[in-house]
């Protein structure tokens, strides 16, 4: 820590490391590279480092105790790498002439860490020296020399603009899977998604999808439930240092905060008045399902809450609805979310997986608490598991978490909860299916086995 109570940059740096680290999953304690000597050692040195979770509770205390920027820097530099994790190891691996797979995870991420800085936000090149030093405290000394000389190296070729870049997929000659290699390195994307898309939307959206993928979000939509957005709101806001305007679709219960979120959160301020950090995407769908006053909703796989609540806001203490999910530690959240915004009265719970508890009903009588009948709601919202890849701008690490296999098996549960659902719509009702996907066969390849409703 610095004179005053700041973190230093160096640590910053330290906890941006761990939560990459975190963020692609491993642990300091697993080393991928080739036993040397000595690494005995060092493994005992790397176990040292603070885990996943005690990354976070020292983050946590840094907001708590008002380090807003801190956060904010962070979350840039982690969610950075994560987004741009295959270009930056392209580079890495040009450098080293080896795999980053077998570096240990710790020099890995650092790498990357330090590749992003001076690649990504144009940080002057002194920070190598940081780096340097925090291999050898991460590590040992050995790391801390390796890592020096490539970013030295890397440094040199950015002074003479010769930094290692994919070759440009123009070539009449390359194949698809070459070209979506190329293009996948470039913009930091798989290649088996980018030849996907190459596939279905030719090159140029193609490119247009990447780069939506690979910005940072603008703002992030507020729901300000139980106000209404106006000028006082506005107002109100902007003496808190938060930079809001109302959303372009829901321009009453919604507001897009370009900045000041951390400061919102950090002094609790956004449940202090029943505010909830909500996409504008997940309001539109609820708009779609247009709860009124009276009516009897179900929203099928409910968890962790936000349509359900809005849902609610909406029924404006007329009504029901019955949430079910298979997750009961987030239903409970969903019922306490609900009392603090006096709701409660309007909401049942019930932990089930939906296609068992209509099998359960198709079968015969009820035997428990939730569902009592086929065509019993009014409206049904069905917001099913998905891939994401509708929305990876806001979550850069699904591209590294999903496989082709991963959308088969989604397909097929998505299709197994949409018959489940049907059957709970009333005669003239209606079922609203919903995904953060932007792959038709979690659409509109999707349908229902029956009769239009």
């Amino acid at each position: 820590m610095q004179q005053g109570g700041q973190p230093s940059s160096t640590s910053l740096r330290l906890c941006a490391h761990q939560y990459v680290v975190a963020a692609a999953g491993r642990t300091f304690a697993g080393s991928a590279g080739p036993r040397q000597p000595g690494a005995k050692k060092r493994r005992a040195k790397v176990k040292s480092v603070p885990t996943a979770r005690r990354a976070a509770v020292e983050q946590l205390l840094r907001v708590e105790e008002g380090f807003q920027w801190d956060a904010r820097l962070v979350t840039e530099l982690v969610s950075g790498c994560v987004r741009w994790q295959r270009r930056l190891d392209f580079v890495i691996e040009s450098l080293t002439g080896a795999p980053v797979t077998r570096l240990d995870p710790p020099l890995r991420q650092l790498l990357r860490l330090a590749t992003y800085e001076l690649l990504e936000l144009g940080v002057p090149h002194h920070v190598i020296s940081e780096h340097v030093s925090l291999a050898k405290q991460l590590m040992h000394p050995g790391a801390g020399a390796f890592a020096n000389g490539v970013l030295r190296n890397l440094a040199r070729l950015m002074a003479e603009d010769a930094v290692p870049r994919p070759a440009h997929p123009t070539s009449a000659t390359l194949t698809l899977q070459q070209r979506a290699d190329l293009i996948g390195i470039a913009h930091s994307h798989p290649s088996w998604m980018v030849q996907r898309w190459l596939e279905r939307f030719g090159e140029q959206e193609t490119l247009d999808l990447l780069r939506w993928n690979n910005m940072r979000p603008a703002g992030h939509g507020v729901r300000v439930a139980p106000a209404v957005v106006d000028d006082a709101l506005l107002h109100r806001l902007a003496a808190e240092g938060v930079t809001a305007e109302p959303s372009r679709f829901l321009p009453r219960d919604f507001v897009v905060v370009r900045r000041g979120l951390q400061h919102l959160l950090a002094k609790g301020l956004l449940a202090a008045r029943g505010f909830q950090v909500q996409d504008e995407s997940a309001g539109l769908v609820v708009e779609l399902l247009d709860p009124q006053p009276g009516d009897v909703l179900l929203d099928c796989c409910a968890a962790p809450g936000g349509k359900a609540l809005y849902a609610l806001q909406r029924l404006a203490g007329q009504g029901l609805l019955l949430a079910m999910d298979v997750h009961a530690g987030k239903l409970r959240r969903l019922e306490t979310a609900a009392v603090e915004q006096g709701r409660a009265g309007q909401l049942e719970v019930h932990t089930a997986d939906l296609r068992d508890h209509v099998n359960a009903l198709m079968a015969g009588p009820p035997a428990g608490p939730g569902l009592q009948s086929c065509d019993a709601f009014d409206k049904v919202l069905l917001d099913v598991p998905c891939s994401g890849l509708g929305v990876l701008s806001k979550r850069a690490d699904l591209r590294w978490r999903r496989s082709p296999a991963d959308l088969a098996g989604l397909r097929l549960l998505q299709a197994e909860l949409l018959e489940a659902a049907a059957q709970l719509v009333r005669p003239g009702g209606l079922l609203v299916y919903s995904t953060c996907s932007i792959e038709p066969q979690e659409n509109e390849d999707q349908g229902i086995g029956m009769e239009p409703l």
